[in-house]
């Protein structure tokens, strides 16, 4: 189960990685760089989600520093979800935060757990996309 997760959401944030750069060096039709932008956020979101699932508990890092940085990495991604400009820190974060909200403990963690839930669901039809 390992593998197929972390393969999994490689390839998901590829394509995000894809489209992102599409965006910042080639596209230039402003409708089509929006779409672009929210499928890249979407593959990274639902890449992050999957690798979290395999390497999140392996990574070492504490339960209260996991929410701290599951917070901050959250108030960077509303703020710039809100202002309509996703930019490649913002881009990054998404792609990161499942697996700090993954290490999360107490109950923020089991708050985490319930934002990820909806992912984790995306993450099992998305590998059947994929024949994975």
């Amino acid at each position: 189960m390992t593998g197929m997760h972390i393969g999994l959401g490689t390839a998901l944030i590829v394509i995000a990685l894809s489209f992102q750069y599409l965006i910042t060096k080639r596209l230039k039709d402003a409708k089509l760089r929006k779409a672009y932008a929210w499928i890249a956020w979407i593959f990274a979101l639902i890449g992050g989600a999957a690798v979290g699932t395999d390497i999140g508990n392996q990574l070492g890092i504490t339960s209260v520093g996991a929410i701290i940085a599951s917070f901050v990495m959250l108030g960077f991604i509303v703020a710039d979800l809100k202002d309509h400009r996703p930019d490649w820190p913002a881009f990054i974060l998404v792609t990161l935060a499942p697996t700090f909200m993954r290490l999360s403990g107490g109950g923020f963690g089991s708050f985490f757990h319930l934002l990820l839930t909806p992912l984790d669901a995306l993450v099992k039809v998305a590998g059947g996309l994929f024949g994975v």
